[in-house]
């Protein structure tokens, strides 16, 4: 498809230590109004052989070629955990990345920049904090050997990344939604709702069913199904979307 086409473009952004497949199922489950683009960074993947991005400068020039969106064309951001950090991010600084500003920016399971978090302090974190942190994911499954070789200095590596963009946050004039997981641990709604700090066009919260790594369930697209077709109609304003009686949602104060 092409910039013109007209269908709304959703970037999503995958969580620490994942890649692309994160994603696998969401064009089909989000049907042919939206274009899903799955963005994998280097180190992963396909790209497994590429050098890893740790530092926020390289991931702007990464984003450059990725996001890259031309003025007419609806499209909007998802970002889980790690990715939330990287949605915001361009959703603050998105005229470096295109011509006029996402319509939204979805963040979910991921904690705001000022939220304490240990595995992101100061010093490396050990190979068991690294293990815990992924103790409910996909990736739990692999071989211990697999997980030690292939798995965690990839998730190393995400994990500073994040820390240089929790470092360089600023907010966003784009309006945000922050979705937490109604088990999940790391980020509940009470920490999601902090990302009010992060946006000067207004925060809406959902909570969906699940674990900290709810990206591959239904409820998740399912909700952003909703969120999404008044966005690609074009008449959805900031305004709009926290106008609770016309999508459901429940609004931050």
């Amino acid at each position: 498809m092409t910039d013109d086409d007209g269908r709304l473009r959703l970037y999503c952004f995958h969580h620490a230590g994942a890649g692309s497949l994160a994603f696998g199922a969401w064009q089909q489950r989000l049907g042919p109004r939206v274009e899903v683009v799955a963005v994998p960074l280097p180190g992963r993947d396909a790209r497994f052989g590429e050098p890893r991005i740790t530092e926020v400068a390289a991931l702007h020039s990464e984003l450059r070629t990725v996001v890259d969106h031309r003025p007419g064309r609806p499209y909007a951001l998802y970002g889980h955990s790690m990715g939330g950090l990287i949605a915001q991010h361009i959703a603050a600084q998105w005229r470096r990345f295109a011509a006029e500003p996402p319509r939204l920016a979805v963040i979910g399971a991921s904690q705001p920049p000022d939220a304490p978090v240990p595995v992101l302090g100061t010093g490396a974190p050990r190979e068991e904090a690294l293990l815990e942190l992924i103790s409910h994911s996909s990736a739990r499954t692999l071989p211990d050997a697999v997980l030690r070789r292939y798995v965690l200095p990839v998730l190393r590596d995400d994990l500073t990344l994040a820390r240089a963009l929790r470092a360089a946050a600023r907010p966003a004039d784009v309006p945000l939604l922050a979705v937490s997981g109604e088990a999940d641990p790391l980020a509940d709604a009470a920490t999601m709702a902090g990302w009010s700090r992060w946006t000067l066009a207004g925060l809406t919260e959902r909570t969906v069913p699940g674990d900290h790594y709810f990206v591959g369930d239904q409820p998740l697209t399912d909700l952003l199904t909703q969120v999404l077709e008044p966005l690609n109609t074009g008449w959805a304003t900031a305004s709009a979307l926290h106008d609770s009686s016309s999508i459901g949602w429940e609004t931050a104060s």
